[in-house]
């Protein structure tokens, strides 16, 4: 879980957002994720490439969250 409090709060940091609110997300979505260490630092990624393409080819749309 502390892999992921570092990877919510580094993508925060990219996104401008709350960092509790990415790690919600991202726990939501650990069950579709491979974590994967390299050089020291945890990275996700879709567990399977059919899953990748579905999401996308999925239209987004915009949350009252996010501009």
């Amino acid at each position: 879980m502390e892999a992921l409090a570092q990877t919510a709060a580094a993508i925060a940091q990219i996104i401008d957002t709350d960092e509790y609110e990415v790690e919600e997300v991202l726990e939501n979505w650990l069950e579709f994720l491979q974590q994967q260490k390299i050089a020291s630092e945890n990275h996700y990624s879709p567990y399977h490439s059919n899953f990748r393409d579905w999401l996308g080819r999925q239209q987004i749309k915009p949350s009252k969250k996010f501009p």
